[in-house]
């Protein structure tokens, strides 16, 4: 008699997902046209089909292993041409909406930032941070004279606060990328040791080579691009990522200037890298206003639908972008009024994003990276090339 395996769905699974935009995952009736005319999936490995199979089943562990959910850009092409309207792009971004939960810990934050009151709460809590270091120091809300940032908080006392923000946030998401890539190397059937771990390329090759590549790609958004329903979303994407690339460069160049070498903030308007600052922020603004008007038409299209977190994300990023550009303009106008409450603001939503990072939709930024790595490290041990596959085979 064949033996047969018993299928214990995860309904929490199933519910997180159907909550998270992909409510239309049971009209799947297995037909691979979704596989056929996405211009992503690959010919020996091909997507959605599968994974919408999983997510039916409820095989929460199945999918958590296939790297192929986080290849998926969400194109909409197969939505176009889905004879029952199962929109597996959707689902495919709810079930990385759940992944990225699954990931982060504690679980709480996640839960809290995937609700839009629970990120206004982290706002206000990070602005009642900034506004406890500013009485602590002695120093009035709202000063007099002219408006003047540094008269209620200097660099070193935002440092305070950010640092440690940033180190918890990269020690949640490389603790999340680890597990990520013990799973997705289970879901390839990668060669495991004697101690059941999985392989990992050399650091000199993970830089050098496959994360190179992976982030050239990325940084050409060359995927993107292949996109059917969707290829004018590239160019939002593509600004709000290199208005990230600037912001990041701008931040750690008066990080350094004024931490180490006593650099005087704000610079001058016509300073360089205050330009470039103002480029960034205005490319910030309106990528994410591109991105914003691309969902809102291709919702009425009915090519994409878009889920909460997705409209967390933009509205926190818009959030970031004018509050800062409102703090500026607000400063040269001497409006000190508004001017510093917007500046509070400003730095309640830049936390805010900073800890979306490893628990929101923003998330894609480490797991879609890791899973291009991935991709291209994997490709090569299937292939056993550099007599990788061969030495794995007479290790085991």
């Amino acid at each position: 008699m064949a033996d047969f395996k018993k299928v214990e769905p995860d309904l929490s699974f199933i519910r997180g997902v159907m909550d998270s935009g992909g409510e239309t995952v049971n009209r799947c009736y297995q037909c691979a046209t979704c596989s056929v005319v996405c211009p992503l999936s690959n010919p020996d490995r091909p997507f959605p089909r599968k994974e919408m199979l999983w997510a039916q089943w409820g095989l929460a562990s199945k999918v958590s292993g296939d790297v192929d959910v986080w290849l998926c850009h969400q194109c909409g092409d197969c939505t176009a041409y889905c004879p029952r309207g199962a929109r597996p792009g959707d689902v495919l971004a709810g079930i990385r909406n759940n992944a990225i939960k699954y990931y982060a810990s504690p679980k709480g934050l996640a839960d809290i930032m995937s609700r839009p009151t629970g990120v206004v709460a982290i706002i206000i809590f990070f602005i009642l941070v900034v506004l406890g270091e500013i009485f602590l120091l002695g120093h009035p809300f709202i000063p007099k004279g002219e408006v003047d940032y540094e008269k209620v908080l200097t660099v070193l006392p935002i440092d305070a606060v950010f640092m440690p923000l940033a180190i918890f946030v990269v020690i949640v998401a490389l603790k999340g990328v680890f597990e990520f890539w013990h799973d997705i190397s289970a879901g390839a059937k990668l060669p495991q040791s004697y101690t059941g771990t999985y392989p990992r390329p050399k650091l000199g090759d993970l830089i050098c080579d496959y994360g190179w590549k992976s982030i050239i790609e990325i940084l050409k958004h060359d995927r993107f691009k292949k996109c059917g329903q969707t290829a004018e979303r590239a160019k939002g994407h593509l600004w709000l990522l290199w208005s990230f690339i600037i912001l990041f460069f701008v931040t750690n160049y008066v990080f350094i200037g004024a931490d180490i070498f006593g650099m005087h903030v704000p610079l001058s308007m016509f300073h360089p890298v205050k330009i470039l600052a103002n480029i960034g922020a205005v490319m910030l603004i309106a990528g994410v206003l591109m991105v914003k008007a691309m969902r809102d038409q291709k919702t009425k299209e009915g090519v994409l639908s878009s889920a909460t977190p997705d409209w967390i994300l933009i509205y926190l990023i818009l959030a970031v972008g004018v509050t800062g550009l409102g703090a500026e303009i607000l400063r040269l106008l001497n409006i000190a009024v508004i001017a510093y409450p917007v500046y509070y603001l400003h730095l309640g939503c830049v936390a805010a994003l900073f800890l979306a990072v490893p628990y929101t939709k923003f998330g894609h930024l480490v797991y879609r990276t890791t899973a291009y790595i991935f991709q291209r490290w994997s490709d090569e041990i299937r292939a056993g090339r550099n007599g990788f596959a061969k030495k794995m085979t007479l290790d085991h």
